[in-house]
């Protein structure tokens, strides 16, 4: 759990910026190397860092300073120069009560350590809990951390720093991190506290004395006391009104903010659709390249991109084609070559091509030290500085490198660059094998070509599910506040009541189009998949009508496979609803199990796969089936044949996505008037890896509705 990405880098940004500010004998560089975090992924927004980095960066931190500054740290969150796109977030929220009573939903965009709960007890006070997920192991440091983002949180809305009671811990023997966060009434809210208290109380005093001594005038008391009452109330309200003006105007422009960004990344999926579009078009490799470099000039912007080839022995690495260098530079590029055979070579191109991996350098004086002479000697032609190399490979052959940077804007690069380089270096490498196996590979070509357009549909899925979660949050909180502000028998509560269950319905949605482009987080481990299907078996048995017969046709050994068991689940059970669906006047449905070796020969007849074991999942009905034109598209998101109102179109996305994700591979065979198979293959464990995972038991005895098994042997399944 150290590898895994837990904490948004603002947080440590955030530090950052204090260190900057407080403490400048820091030497903020050191520190970060030491932590293993590089300035582009600290500057990027979109990066998550490991519990190993952030510990490392606090330990290091804590030397440095003398002191630990973790609370302060997170107080720091409500200055000026650190808040950024939180406080204004957090001012759409409207109050420090809302605010931390949605710390559940809005924790996620900074850490993924925990889950929290939080609790109104007053106006103003409200009780947080913190659970670690399981195999997270938290530091002291990040509790004290959280007290001070918890002040930080109620001091961005201009209060006094608040009281935090922390009566549970879980560093002292606790279930959880428990904390009661209460503060002082703002001045608008006094004012009409006392209002509401002296109005009574005088009217009380003038009984009294009206009573016993006859003091005091009716017309005139009454008078001043409406004066008193209208004037407190416009005071008070001047003063709310001028806090939800300043809240507003900090929501629209966070609103611009994000509209900018999904307009960022709306063009970045139309690029890569581009790239896609324009290399399926093309048949050599100098056509494929000079597409590539069109389209990444004209949709990206950056000043200068080279890509360099290996040639047919992977020996040596040479330039093919770029833009944006000068003559000479661009002569210096064409007459050098990079030794691949060499043991000692350490420089950037060439441990990207050999560890298929990419590189961001920062500043090359850094790295200078790897390089030959000659390399040297090049990059001071060619002036380099700061730039990203990216692998150009697939499935795991590496064919070159393609190389950015900005040289005359000095725009910085970002993580987002590198993630977006890394993305679009696989089409190439994809487009680049079908150039040079085109006659023989004419088939491999069609199916490369359909998976460009569905990791092009995954990237825009993904992009805009991810931006649409976002502004979903904001509407419910918003509806949600309303309805906090009305009474219940108000007429509006139900209009606001159906808003909300369209927003979960969009919510889930966006659930499904993350599932497809594989955003969503899993929980992977070692299990056996016969066991999988054998705890759904009673599930499935109700999922299906009393006119479909339900078989099961298991492999007789234990299949095991690296999995998160809850999505395989639902690869299962959509598999099972669409094979139902396409049944309506019954006919047999058949789960099945078998392994098999991936050969080339079935990698060649195909275009997809990687060789070796595999277990493989097939799901098998005896309905209508699909027609060629209709298979070609049954795997895209809200693509569906069934009537309007029956049927999402993501059952089969949201297959594809979880497969993708586990690196696995779907397969349909379909013929219309007699039935439909669909195939999942998922990588197999063998030998000592699959040991621990016990079989299934009673494996001999066959249950209710099972077929004995009757492939022989361990030979590949035919489709």
């Amino acid at each position: 759990m150290d590898e895994q990405p837990l904490y948004n880098s603002k947080i440590i940004r955030i530090f950052v910026s204090l260190l900057e500010k407080k403490y400048p004998q820091v030497d903020v560089p050191e520190l970060l190397r030491y932590a293993e975090i590089t300035p582009f992924e600290l500057s990027d927004e979109g990066h998550w860092l490991t519990q190993r980095q952030v510990d490392r960066f606090h330990t290091r931190m804590t030397q440095m300073v003398g002191s630990d500054i973790a609370r302060e740290g997170g107080r720091h969150a409500a200055s000026a120069g650190a808040h950024g796109m939180m406080m204004k977030y957090t001012f759409g929220l409207i109050g420090p009560v809302n605010t931390l009573l949605a710390i559940g939903k809005c924790s996620g965009h900074f850490s993924r350590s925990a889950t929290y709960d939080a609790t109104k007890l007053a106006d103003n006070k409200v009780e947080i809990t913190a659970v670690p997920h399981e195999g997270v192991e938290e530091q002291p440091y990040q509790c004290e951390n959280r007290i001070g983002i918890f002040e930080a949180v109620v001091m961005l809305f201009n209060y006094e720093p608040p009281e935090i009671e922390h009566p549970e811990c879980i560093f002292q023997g606790g279930e959880c991190c428990r904390y009661i966060v209460s503060w002082n009434k703002k001045l608008y809210a006094s004012v009409r506290s006392a209002r509401n208290r002296l109005l009574p109380l005088a009217l009380i005093v003038y009984a009294l004395l009206q009573h016993f001594w006859q003091v005091g005038h009716l017309v005139e008391f009454l008078t001043s006391l409406a004066f008193f009452a209208l004037g407190t109330s416009y005071f008070a309200q001047r003063l709310e009104t001028r806090e939800i003006e300043t809240a507003l105007a900090q929501v629209k422009e966070s609103t611009e903010q994000v509209l900018a960004q999904m307009g960022v990344n709306y063009n970045n999926a139309r690029m890569v659709n581009e790239v896609g579009q324009a290399l399926s078009r093309q048949t050599g490799i100098d056509q494929v390249l000079d597409s590539v470099v069109q389209v990444i000039e004209k949709r990206l912007g950056y000043d200068r991109a080279v890509i360099m080839l290996a040639d047919a022995r992977k020996s040596r690495l040479t330039f093919r084609t770029g833009y944006g260098y000068t003559d000479a530079q661009r002569d210096a590029l064409i007459n050098a070559s990079f030794d691949l055979t060499a043991a000692d070579g350490r420089g950037i191109f060439v441990t990207c091509f050999r560890n298929n991996q990419s590189r961001f350098v920062s500043d090359f004086a850094e790295v200078a030290h790897l390089h030959t002479p000659r390399s040297l000697v090049m990059s001071q032609e060619l002036e380099a500085r700061s730039f990203i190399c990216c692998p150009i490979a697939c499935d795991g052959e590496v064919f070159g490198i393609l190389a950015v940077d900005n040289k005359k804007s000095q725009r910085p690069l970002m993580q987002s660059d590198l993630s977006l380089l890394t993305g679009i270096a696989p089409v190439i490498g994809m487009s680049l094998r079908n150039a040079i196996y085109l006659e023989r590979e004419r088939r491999m070509s069609e199916q490369i070509r359909q998976s460009q357009k569905m990791e092009s549909v995954g990237v825009l899925a993904g992009g805009i599910a991810h931006d649409f979660n976002n502004l979903l949050t904001g509407m419910m909180g918003f509806v949600a506040l309303a309805q906090m502000n009305m009474k219940r028998d108000d007429p509006a509560q139900g209009y606001l009541e159906q808003v909300l269950s369209a927003a979960e319905r969009a919510a889930s949605l966006t659930q499904g189009l993350l599932a497809f482009s594989r955003k969503q987080v899993n929980h992977p481990e070692p299990v056996n998949l016969n066991q999988v299907i054998e705890n759904l078996r009673k599930l499935l048995s109700r999922l299906v009508t009393f006119r479909i017969t339900l078989q099961f046709d298991l492999w007789p050994e234990k299949l095991a496979v690296v999995a998160d068991s809850s999505q395989i689940d639902q690869v299962i059970t959509n598999l099972v609803n669409n094979a139902r669906d396409a049944m309506p006047d019954g006919g047999t449905l058949t789960i099945g199990t078998g392994m098999m070796e991936m050969n080339d020969e079935w990698i060649d007849s195909r275009g997809y796969g990687r060789p070796g074991s595999y277990a493989v999942l097939t799901v098998s009905d005896t309905g209508t089936g699909i027609d060629e034109a209709t298979r070609a598209h049954v795997l895209e998101p809200f693509f569906t044949t069934k009537e309007v109102g029956k049927g999402s179109g993501l059952g089969l996305a949201i297959v594809y996505g979880i497969v993708k994700q586990h690196e696995g591979y779907v397969e349909i065979d379909s013929t219309p008037g007699v039935g439909t198979t669909l195939n999942v293959y998922l990588p197999l464990l063998t030998g000592a890896a699959a040991a621990g995972i016990p079989d299934l038991p009673g494996a001999d005895a066959q249950g209710e509705g099972d077929r004995p098994f009757n492939r022989p042997g361990n030979r590949p399944i035919s489709p």
